[in-house]
């Protein structure tokens, strides 16, 4: 029986990693479609990425993930906790090279996705939404509800798993 559930968990593991590739690996039918933008909206992207405090946010976003794979260490193998601390905390360190690459990628990304997505006057009021009062209350919440999406997400994917586990074993019953 702990075979079946073994071998379950990967089929699942892998169903989920294929899903996972294929929705981020390929571009869209929209994204292939979209000319190249140009300088003035790519000008355009990059202040509203500044104005949405898009780093700032991914930090916030960083140490909600660093907290959760500590406590999820100190909950399931508290013998390696401080260990894993010290390590996860030299590895996410903001000022680190890999975390500032990171952060130039998504950056990157953010920029390249708003210059196809929004004319220049669009982000102009997007940024003026992003500067106010509202909308700087609204990114510092933002890293928040990540982490409320990621919760509810791992939560989903465990009762993924369980359940082609169970039809998996199920099968092989039959």
């Amino acid at each position: 029986m702990v075979q079946v559930s073994l071998r379950g968990a990967r089929i699942a593991a892998t169903v989920c990693g294929f899903a996972a590739l294929a929705a981020f690996s390929y571009p869209s039918p929209a994204q292939e479609a979209t000319p190249a933008p140009d300088a003035a909206q790519v000008s355009a992207a990059k202040e509203l990425v500044t104005a949405m405090d898009a780093r700032g946010q991914a930090l916030r976003s960083l140490e909600q993930l660093r907290q959760a794979l500590l406590m999820r260490i100190q909950s399931t193998e508290p013998s390696k906790a401080v260990g894993f601390a010290a390590y996860t905390e030299k590895e996410m360190d903001p000022q680190s090279a890999r975390v500032q690459g990171f952060l130039s990628d998504l950056e990157n990304i953010a920029v390249q996705f708003y210059a196809r997505n929004f004319t220049p006057d669009e982000m102009k009021a997007i940024g003026e939404f992003q500067k106010s009062a509202a909308g700087r209350k609204f990114n510092e919440k933002t890293p928040e509800l990540g982490g409320l999406i990621a919760t509810r997400m791992g939560q989903f994917q465990t009762e993924l798993i369980k359940a082609v586990q169970q039809g998996a074993a199920g099968a092989k019953a039959n």
